[in-house]
């Protein structure tokens, strides 16, 4: 079974090894990536990984985040130039897991029996607490077990599904249309969200994306409302109370953790400290984990 990711990124200089070295080792042979016109380093860090014959990097400089039009094009690319079974559509701050972590992501999708076709996976993230200092896969290790968006609702599903030459992916990798099987009604698989990775990162996000949202007048104002509220937000000069106010202090996690709501979780820490003997490109993992300008 041949299992390639895709993965549309813009300025993730901070965590885009570890997001590519995770799911290689997840079982995805390729990383189809589009680098939507990155000028934070990001670009020669995946340069780094396609000369390594690991990413096939494409490049669109375009910011209107034409986001299902591009990942569609790159589900297409997995399916009919890299003769792909699976395709698994990542974002750079997600890292795709088997619930069952002795497992890898191909394993578990080698076993969906033949008649279903995608497979849905629940996000939660990784917090840390206010004040906590020094690289953020030492810092987050609070798994959030009732992650909500602003809106006080569940944070949507992630879809991995068959590779086929004429699906349509929806904006936001949430489903996938065109697909002639059913879902497959388990949810073998989490994601480690990993949002809130420092305040200069958030900024900087949510200026490229809620601009691009802004510039790109084809979608419904209700695509992407979380980007576009932070965007008001970083216009009005109130983001960065609105980032602080996200972050709980550690009163507020005990409390959280002794009610069952949050878990400490360093199991991805830990597994990206082990994945330095195995990476592709271990120097550029190692920058994630110490926080290090990296150096391809």
């Amino acid at each position: 079974m041949r299992l390639v990711a895709t993965l549309l990124v813009r300025d993730e200089a901070d965590v885009v090894a570890a997001t590519v070295e995770h799911h290689l080792d997840q079982g995805a042979e390729l990383v189809v990536v589009t680098d939507n016109g990155s000028v934070d380093g990001t670009t020669e860090v995946l340069e780094a990984y396609a000369r390594r014959g690991v990413v096939d990097l494409l490049h669109e400089p375009d910011h209107t985040y034409r986001q299902a039009q591009w990942v569609t094009r790159m589900a297409h690319r997995a399916a009919v130039e890299h003769r792909a079974d699976w395709v698994l559509h990542l974002d750079a701050d997600e890292f795709w897991v088997p619930v069952d972590r002795s497992r890898t992501v191909h394993a578990v999708l080698s076993d969906v029996p033949a008649q279903f076709g995608s497979v849905t996976a629940r996000r939660e993230d990784l917090v840390g607490r206010r004040g906590a200092r020094g690289p953020w896969p030492s810092r987050l290790r609070w798994r959030d077990l009732e992650t909500l968006s602003e809106r006080g609702t569940p944070l949507a599903a992630k879809v991995v599904h068959r590779a086929a030459a004429d699906i349509v992916v929806e904006q936001g990798n949430h489903a996938v249309q065109g697909l002639t099987l059913s879902p497959w009604p388990e949810t073998p698989l989490d994601i480690y969200h990993v949002p809130l990775r420092s305040w200069e990162q958030f900024r900087r996000k949510i200026d490229n994306g809620g601009s691009a949202y802004a510039a790109n007048t084809e979608l419904d104002e209700s695509i992407g409302w979380h980007w576009r509220a932070d965007y008001e937000r970083l216009q009005q000069g109130t983001l960065h109370a609105a980032y602080q106010d996200r972050i709980p202090r550690l009163p507020a996690l005990l409390r959280a953790a002794a009610e069952g709501r949050v878990r400490r979780d360093s199991w991805l820490l830990h597994h990206l400290r082990a994945l330095r003997g195995r990476a592709v490109r271990p120097d550029l993992l190692e920058a994630v984990l110490t926080g290090a300008r990296p150096q391809p």
